[in-house]
C-alpha cells in the first residue's frame, strides 16, 4: 500500500504554492492542439514580480515502479521543463533513492501531510514562454478541477468558521465580564437590605423598589403639604383655645 497518493500530493502542492502569490496549475502541457507533445503533472507561478515571476514544474511519482519509468526517459519532461525556472519530482516517502535525480531536478517529500524539500532544484536557463505554453496555463486556468474548488470551499470554510468562533469568544468574554458585574451589584444590594433575590420573585422586588423610588422622589413636596397643614391646624387650634378660655370677672362686679 503507497504511503500516499497523487490526489494527497495535489492538496500538500495547493497548501505551499497558495493564492494570491502563486497560480498553480494541473496537467499542462507544453502546447494546444497539435502540438502537445508533454504534460507536466503541476506548474506553480509566482505572481509577485519581486520574486521574479518564477516559474516551477512537478512531476507527481506515487511509487517507485513510477519513479523507475521516468528516470528511463530523462528528456520526456523538455517540452515544459524549458519554460520553467526550477524542475521538481514529488514524491511520497522513499520513493527516490540517494543518487537518483538528474542533475536539473529537485526532491520534494510527501510526509504526514506536508511537503519537505529533500533535494533544492538549481536554477535553470527558462526559455521565454511561446504562445503555445502561454495559451496552455490560460486553458488550464479557466478549468479549475474538482480538487481546486474542493480546496477553495475548504479555505473559505476555514476562513468562516475562524472568524465566527472569534466571535463567540468576544461575546463569551464581554457577556463574563458583565455577567460578573451584575452579581457584584446583586450581591450588594442583598447585604445592603438584607432581601435575598432569586428568580421567583425578583419582578416583586423590583417593583417595590420602584415604588420606594417614585415614592422617595415625591418626598420633599409631601413632607411641604403635612408642614403647611400643620402650620395651619397649629394656627387654629390656638386661635380655638383663645376663644374658649373663662372670661375675667369685672372689678366690683356682684353675683
Amino acid at each position: 500500500m503507497n504511503p500516499c497518493t497523487s490526489g494527497d500530493i495535489r492538496e500538500a502542492l495547493r497548501v505551499r504554492y497558495p493564492m494570491p502569490e502563486w497560480a498553480l496549475f494541473f496537467e499542462v502541457s507544453n502546447g494546444t492542439g497539435g502540438n502537445v507533445l508533454r504534460y507536466a503533472d503541476a506548474v506553480a507561478m509566482n505572481m509577485f514580480p519581486s520574486r521574479g515571476l518564477a516559474v516551477h514544474g512537478f512531476e507527481i511519482k506515487v511509487s517507485r515502479s513510477d519513479w523507475l519509468h521516468e528516470l528511463k526517459q530523462p528528456l520526456k519532461s523538455e517540452p515544459v521543463q524549458k519554460y520553467c525556472d526550477f524542475w521538481w519530482v514529488v514524491t511520497c516517502k522513499d520513493v527516490v533513492k540517494p543518487g537518483e535525480l538528474p542533475v536539473t531536478w529537485g526532491h520534494i517529500e510527501y510526509r504526514g501531510s506536508k511537503l519537505f524539500t529533500v533535494d533544492k532544484a538549481p536554477k535553470l536557463e527558462a526559455q521565454a514562454m511561446n504562445r503555445g505554453f502561454a495559451a496552455a496555463l490560460i486553458r488550464r486556468a479557466g478549468e479549475l478541477d474538482a480538487g481546486q474548488r474542493r480546496a477553495l470551499v475548504a479555505r473559505e470554510t476555514s476562513r468562516l468558521e475562524a472568524e465566527y468562533r472569534e466571535r463567540i469568544d468576544k461575546v463569551r468574554t464581554t457577556a463574563g465580564t458583565e455577567l460578573l458585574a451584575l452579581r457584584k451589584s446583586v450581591d450588594e444590594f442583598e447585604k445592603a437590605s438584607g432581601i435575598k433575590i432569586s428568580k421567583y420573585d425578583g419582578e416583586r422586588i423590583g417593583h417595590a423598589v420602584l415604588k420606594l423610588f417614585d415614592g422617595y422622589d415625591l418626598l420633599p413636596s409631601r413632607l411641604q403639604s403635612i408642614h403647611n397643614l400643620a402650620s395651619a391646624l397649629a394656627k387654629d387650634t390656638a386661635a380655638a383655645i383663645e376663644e374658649l378660655k373663662p372670661a375675667g370677672e369685672v372689678e366690683g362686679s356682684t353675683v
